[in-house]
């Protein structure tokens, strides 16, 4: 059936079958077509009316097509990232701008304001000035959370093999820290978070880059080979959701991860900060949920599913604990207790997940609205990511349109997005760049939209 409506055989607009008569056309049961129909529904193919049954809601544009593993030519090189990343850091402040820039999650949820009064009920209730740096392993009833709330990933672990920390990519810091030296080879995803290539670059590390599939992840062909070459000390990977590309390593693909893990010696610092915001049925498992060597050091937090000002994240390690533990204190001593205890109750209750499935069904909505945007008002050669969980979306222009000076025009015009150079050491991302979705639609946004479109347009018509 998607075939049907990607080829125009079933046009935007029309009615489907009925379930009764597609069940007895291909001579399957009703529960058939219906979980059938479901799944064409969470694609974005199709929506339901009520009392009418399902139309073909929006074509969907071919998917986003990278590079075969033999056609990428990587080798180590020295991080150094661009200015540019600053520059669109400044940028995020800009008054009555409208932002697609930043990965943040939406605000519009009813888990702030009672994130709001937590905050409020327990800086009066408990103590949390006056007492000195507290123990740098992190209060006890927030890694019970973590741990309770890791099973749902697959990851069975102690909160005495955790550590909390600053943020996720603070969490990734301290580990790369422990695992590696300055002049060390580590593997990264391409195209990768630029806060990833920022990190190797202040420790001094040179990075391979191994292309990212935007169904499958991480190319497992791509890395065996660079493993082969170089002496890898570290993979690093965002495994569910990917920051940038939305995708996600299907869980036998991160099983046959972790065996070559296990055949090279090579730990793998897992980004899971995604992971609860799927698109799908099930959360997706995490690549440690098939760790038995302690090889995949998990890091997460709390900054994409709730807010990024909470700064609490945490490291899931049983293996490398100690060395963790020890690096945190010599670079924090401790972190402050009250957002701590404060995500402690909240990963406690029911609220936070309800609050997932509220948000789960919100991002899925309105991503769907950026691709009808996007099929409305850029040119039909503009491809975009099919995100399997996550909140932002990446594009890919024509080779000869630069996204950067996109981004420049942009940001004349009040509209931020993320120039697709900044999530390479290669440069090989010119021509594409990042939206997030996860803001509500407003009359505003969608006019930003139209207005990037109108630019794209006129560069791919000269």
């Amino acid at each position: 059936m998607a075939g049907l409506i990607r080829t125009g055989a079933i046009t935007v607009g029309e009615r489907m079958p009925s379930v009764r008569q597609l069940s007895k056309l291909e001579n399957v049961s009703i529960s058939t077509v219906t979980a059938a129909y479901h799944l064409l529904e969470e694609q974005g193919w199709i929506a339901v009316r009520p009392k009418s049954g399902y139309y073909v809601r929006r074509q969907v544009r071919d998917s986003l097509e990278v590079p075969s593993t033999s056609e990428i030519q990587s080798r180590p090189v020295l991080a150094t990232t661009s200015q540019l990343v600053m520059d669109v850091q400044r940028e995020i402040s800009k008054p009555n701008a409208v932002s697609f820039s930043r990965a943040i999650p939406a605000t519009d949820f009813p888990i702030t304001r009672h994130l709001e009064r937590t905050y409020t009920r327990l800086s009066r209730m408990r103590k949390h000035l006056g007492i000195g740096h507290t123990n740098p392993v992190g209060p006890y009833e927030l890694r019970q959370q973590i741990a309770h709330h890791a099973v749902d990933a697959g990851v069975a672990i102690s909160p005495a093999s955790i550590v909390t920390t600053a943020g996720c990519l603070n969490a990734m810091g301290l580990c790369l820290q422990v695992l590696t030296q300055p002049g060390d080879v580590v593997a990264v995803e391409s195209p990768c978070y630029y806060g990833i290539l920022q990190l190797i670059e202040a420790y001094g590390l040179k990075a391979v880059e191994i292309p990212v599939h935007h169904q499958t992840g991480l190319s497992l062909g791509a890395l065996k080979l660079a493993m082969e070459q170089w002496p890898i000390k570290v993979v690093l990977s965002v495994s569910s959701f990917s920051n940038p590309l939305g995708c996600s390593i299907p869980d036998e693909r991160k099983k046959e991860l972790v065996l070559l893990l296990e055949q090279y010696q090579v730990p793998l610092i897992e980004d899971d900060i995604y992971g609860d915001l799927y698109f799908g049925r099930r959360r997706t498992r995490a690549i440690k949920a098939f760790d038995t060597q302690g090889l995949v050091l998990l890091c997460s937090s709390l900054s994409k599913t709730i807010d990024p000002q909470l700064r609490v994240g945490w490291i899931l390690s049983e293996r490398y604990y100690q060395e963790l533990l020890h690096r945190k204190f010599l670079n924090m001593l401790s972190t402050p207790i009250l957002p701590q205890l404060v995500s402690a109750e909240i990963l406690s209750q029911g609220i936070y997940e309800r609050h997932l499935r509220h948000a789960r069904e919100a991002y899925q909505y309105r991503y769907r609205h950026l691709v009808d945007l996007v099929s409305e008002h850029f040119p039909t050669t503009t491809k975009i990511s099919r995100p399997q969980g996550g909140i932002v979306a990446w594009f890919e222009l024509p080779k000869h349109v630069d996204a950067t000076e996109l981004y420049h025009y942009g940001r004349k015009h009040d509209v931020l997005i993320a120039p697709g150079e900044m999530f390479s050491l290669n440069k090989q991302y010119q021509h594409c760049f990042r939206l997030n979705y996860s803001a509500r639609w407003t009359p505003e946004k969608e006019k930003a939209i139209e207005k990037l479109g109108q630019w794209v347009a006129a560069r791919c018509s000269t």
